[in-house]
């Protein structure tokens, strides 16, 4: 169903949660539960799922998802043209209804593997208990009893948390998702009506003919007829007579609205921003003292951090130096090194044992460096209080022993324990604001940290994404964005990977790194790539990986001006024009989709125009190696090879006459950094 508003009045709830959405198009999906709240002059287009089965049979192992939606203004063109001529809407209908259809699918169409419920947005663990459930026993003959016996609840009270937050009873949800799993079998086997009740978890087939026939006003039979012989476009019908009285509306409707193309027409001096950009801090995790001395003393890897904004160590466990005689002379000399390549160290205390092995360690450093003590270098280390197993007391005693010991010395905490410790966020956030640190780390992808935000604020839903619920977290606090930390990154925080089952694309990472640019703060990185899920900088012999690459190509967008759109990011540092060209989102699903870039200009003959490209073949290096989970020794000499192929392919245009427009094609999963020189 495709929903708008003529007046920008539109206050709507879908599963769950309840938002006001202007002029913006809505899309509800085949057993989605919605409520239209407070409307005003609404357009509501009803498609049978039946015609997007019919263009892709894996329909019901998707979503349309409206954030993707490029041609909004385009789709509102077509039922507004419809509506003012009625004259002609026999044909224009069929024709209409065709393109929404090719226009959703192609823009908006998600898949996932596995068949589409929908994602309820709750913020109470025992409801959510409640529908999980319901969703992992979908073809069950369930009962009310059977939920409330799971969740160990009363059935009135199981009840009641049905109707409280999805304004209908269980019996009436349960048969809805159930009923769109029987569509799906009616649609795409060829079972009997009496085996599609059986597989859809209806108890009987009486059962299942009547709800069917409910909810559709059709019997499975007359349904299953009906479609076999549907050979014609979709075509759409009013269902109020008298349409004229929204003329005056639908005047208001730009006509000419096209759909989105793959050409994106740029006029480089066109410059709009509205984002300054941040410097984020990046904290790359080593696991252990033993583990820096490798990457600091090593000659097998080449690791560097040059490239990285504001690059910290941050070691997770020093308890390899706990238990063993420390060399002084090693670890001062370790730490020499870091410091000289502006590379801070960051270290994980768990105890005020931990603390007071770490304050003795530094207070040695510093008195065995004169240009430390004195500040004429800067030291760069950064304690990391654990507030999993330091309690919010501790961790302020520890810091008062050492916080005038030397001034660049910098605090921060790790938030989820504090999220356990206390009842709720409103307190930790307190706790957060005394202790007036410089960094606040929290592990959202955690389960334990998004449970206890879901539980002890309502603001927070199980549907939101990880990000969505760091953003909260940020903006609820009070305190800068600038000075949280985004720990333990992995590709289940990428939204389009469904929680790590895709793999990720570089436009994911793209917009990673935008979001960063926007808010700042700091991110935390694996080092070398183990095979989890966790996003790393480098592959397990050293080698960059992409995100390496992409760091280095934004260099040119950090804390500038920068106007950000949904394919390409532009900058005007040091007078150039600097544009980074990435897919759109919703690309990801259509390899063979590349889009044309086209930059008017006014540039003079002879500019410059630098180009780099990063893609499979130019800076992926993983496609470059056998895919093994073992680590088979590799000469230094063939990985000194490889890593020559392993960077963006550089090449160079000069601009042969003044104002000559120029043009790149960018391809699926690819990445362009371009810069105009102007002469």
């Amino acid at each position: 169903m495709v929903l708008f508003s003529l007046t920008s009045k539109l206050n709507i709830t879908i599963n769950g949660e309840t938002k006001d959405v202007s002029n913006y198009i809505i899309l509800i999906n085949h057993g989605d539960i919605y409520n239209i709240n407070h409307g005003e002059n609404i357009i509501e287009l009803m498609i049978p799922v039946f015609y997007f089965y019919q263009q892709d049979d894996d329909f019901f192992n998707g979503y349309l998802d409206r954030h993707l939606l490029q041609s909004s203004n385009y789709i509102k063109s077509l039922i507004a043209d419809l509506i003012s001529t009625p004259t002609s809407s026999s044909l224009m209908g069929k024709n209409i209804g065709q393109s929404i259809i090719d226009t959703l699918l192609k823009e908006a169409f998600i898949r996932i593997d596995h068949e589409y419920l929908p994602n309820i947005a709750l913020s109470n663990p025992v409801f959510i208990d409640c529908v999980n459930y319901i969703h992992d026993n979908i073809d069950a003959h369930l009962s009310l009893k059977d939920i409330a016996m799971h969740c160990n609840i009363s059935e009135s009270y199981c009840s009641n948390l049905f109707v409280r937050y999805l304004s209908m009873n269980f019996k009436d949800y349960f048969t809805s998702i159930k009923l769109v799993n029987a569509i799906n079998l009616l649609l795409s086997t060829k079972h009997s009506i009496t085996t599609v009740s059986e597989l859809a978890g209806f108890n009987s087939h009486t059962n299942f003919a009547n709800q069917f026939k409910n909810y559709l006003h059709f019997s499975p039979k007359q349904f299953r007829s009906l479609v076999s012989k549907i050979t014609e476009p979709p075509q759409i019908h009013f269902q109020q007579d008298n349409v004229s009285q929204f003329t005056e509306l639908i005047s208001t409707i730009d006509l000419t609205a096209q759909l989105a193309t793959n050409t994106t027409d740029i006029h480089i001096d066109d410059f709009n921003p509205k984002d300054r950009s941040q410097r984020a801090k990046v904290f790359v995790r080593f696991s252990n003292f033993n583990e820096l001395f490798q990457f600091i003393f090593n000659e097998y890897y080449d690791i560097n951090f040059e490239h990285l904004p504001k690059p910290v160590v941050f070691i997770d466990d020093i308890h390899d130096i706990e238990i063993s005689q420390t060399n002084y002379n090693l670890l001062n000399r370790c730490f020499e090194k870091l410091f000289e390549k502006n590379i801070g160290l960051a270290i994980a205390i768990k105890s005020t044992q931990q603390f007071e092995t770490m304050k003795q360690l530094i207070l040695t450093f510093l008195q065995g460096n004169q240009d430390y003590k004195t500040s004429k270098k800067l030291v760069k280390f950064m304690l990391v209080f654990c507030s999993n197993s330091m309690t919010a007391e501790e961790i302020h005693l520890c810091h008062l022993k050492i916080k005038n010991k030397n001034k660049e010395i910098k605090y921060s905490v790790t938030v989820d324990g504090f999220l356990e410790t206390y009842s709720t966020v409103e307190q930790v956030y307190d706790v957060m604001q005394r202790l007036k640190f410089h960094y606040y780390f929290i592990d959202i992808e955690n389960s334990k940290t998004a449970t206890h935000l879901i539980t002890k604020n309502q603001h927070y839903h199980q549907t939101d994404t990880h990000f969505e619920q760091y953003k909260k977290f940020i903006l609820d606090s009070g305190i800068s964005s600038t000075q949280f930390v985004y720990n333990n990154l992995s590709v289940s925080g990428f939204k389009y990977t469904n929680d790590g089952k895709n793999p990720i694309q570089l436009s994911d990472i793209v917009y990673h790194l935008i979001a960063l640019l926007r808010y700042g703060g700091g991110i935390s990185y694996q080092l070398l790539d183990d095979h989890s899920n966790y996003i790393s900088l480098y592959n397990k012999y050293g080698s960059p990986l992409p995100l390496m690459h992409l760091y280095k190509m934004f260099r040119p967008f950090v804390n500038e001006d920068i106007e950000i759109t949904n394919n390409y990011v532009l900058s005007r540092k040091d007078n150039n024009y600097h544009f980074l060209l990435f897919n759109k989102i919703n690309d990801r699903y259509m390899s063979d989709v590349k889009q044309d870039f086209i930059f008017h200009n006014e540039l003079p003959q002879d500019s410059l125009m630098i180009i780099k490209t990063l893609n499979h073949e130019h800076g992926s290096i993983q496609h470059l190696l056998p895919i093994s989970d073992q680590l088979v020794y590799i000469e230094k000499e063939i990985l000194d090879e490889l890593d020559k192929t392993n960077y963006p392919k550089t090449e160079l245009a000069v601009q042969e006459e003044t104002g000559r427009t120029f043009e790149l094609k960018l391809n699926h999963d690819e990445v362009k950094y371009i810069c105009f020189k102007p002469s």
